[in-house]
């Protein structure tokens, strides 16, 4: 009989603990993000990052962009970078996103002077609000020699707000 109690109890002791390790799974499971972090550092920090969005060049065949969201220190970041030679960002360059509903709205480079193409915005908690309230119609990223505007499609706008809601509830891990 005691036998008996004993196997009970460790049924029910294991049926619980599952239900609490069931309750503690993160968010980012239910939701499937491909947020991918290592243990490189960024300035020191640990870093985490959704898989990048390739936009090309509007009008140009073989002109490139890429456009990244990160998590770093709690903070998001959009990362953006032209795949074409000399390509001289200032700091505070404006980068244009343009709405399907006509709005426009800018994030700013806070990324040093560079002529790699690269430029980084820090998302506040009213971008973030902005970019996954809208659709982007189209990108204006303005350099010191030229001008290029992006045409993002319907997929890479959903990707888009995937991976900001993803890497907004994602908890950056410790190094292991």
């Amino acid at each position: 009989m005691n036998l008996l109690k004993i196997f009970l109890a460790i049924i029910v002791l294991l049926t619980a603990s599952n239900s609490v390790k069931a309750q503690k799974m993160p968010v980012l499971s239910e939701i499937n993000c491909p947020v991918s972090q290592n243990d490189l550092l960024l300035s020191g920090k640990l870093f985490a990052s959704a898989p990048p969005i390739l936009l090309r060049v509007f009008n140009e065949d073989s002109e490139y962009a890429v456009l990244q969201l990160g998590k770093r220190k709690g903070s998001l970041y959009l990362y953006f970078k032209i795949f074409t030679d000399n390509v001289c960002v200032k700091q505070e360059q404006p980068l244009e996103l343009y709405f399907k509903n006509g709005d426009m709205y800018i994030l700013k480079n806070s990324f040093s002077v560079n002529c790699d193409g690269t430029a980084v915005m820090e998302l506040t908690g009213a971008d973030i609000k902005k970019l996954n309230a809208n659709t982007i119609n189209s990108i204006k990223f303005y350099t010191l020699k030229r001008d290029y505007e992006f045409s993002p499609s319907a997929v890479d706008n959903e990707n888009f707000k995937h991976y900001l809601n993803c890497l907004k509830v994602y908890k950056i891990r410790k190094k292991s």
